[in-house]
């Protein structure tokens, strides 16, 4: 937040508008911050954080939240359409791991523990640039936008690694409800 605030004030980066998302423009204010400051967080730490420490219903769960992230990014479809996507996707996977699978993943995750950790935090990083309406122009500034989910992953990261999963989760929540409690006013 502060990084954003000296950028504002040095008035030499344009900040890209928060990006419209229509969908969501018919939900009420409290509807809105429920979505923000609660379900969002918990399907993102549950995305990025959970397959942190490797288990077969880790890394399933995890990626389902990438596959609906993908399906609704990426193909803008309806949410429901990403889920139903995301689950299927899930069962078809959880049927083909079997346990040599696993095992090898499980020795993957263990060697690789820093590709694994920085490949979760970049991909959580970068998913907010969806939150953005940008342009080619603004390639140059992306780093400056990413900055703050960075260090917002590292923290959330690491309550995951000494606290567990129900501390990433409310921190996080924490945080997204001081950004959104503004929505609770709104009409």
């Amino acid at each position: 937040m502060g990084i954003t605030v000296l950028i504002d004030l040095l008035d030499k980066i344009m900040i890209p508008a928060v990006s419209n998302n229509f969908e969501v423009d018919t939900f009420s204010g409290t509807q809105k911050f429920i979505l923000t400051a609660l379900i969002v967080p918990i399907i993102e730490e549950l995305t990025f954080r959970l397959g942190l420490r490797f288990s077969k219903i880790n890394f399933l769960i995890m990626f389902s939240g990438i596959a609906y992230m993908m399906s609704k990014l990426i193909l803008q479809l309806q949410w429901y359409t990403s889920l139903c996507i995301a689950g299927m996707a899930v069962l078809l996977l959880a049927l083909v791991l079997k346990d040599q699978i696993v095992n090898r993943m499980a020795e993957f995750w263990k060697s690789n523990r820093l590709i694994v950790f920085y490949s979760l935090l970049f991909a959580f990083a970068f998913l907010h640039m969806s939150n953005y309406d940008l342009r080619v122009s603004m390639l140059p500034y992306v780093p400056f936008m990413v900055i703050s989910h960075l260090l917002g992953g590292l923290v959330f990261s690491y309550a995951r690694f000494k606290y567990g999963m129900v501390m990433a989760i409310g921190l996080h929540v924490l945080n997204n409800a001081l950004f959104s409690f503004p929505l609770l006013f709104a009409s």
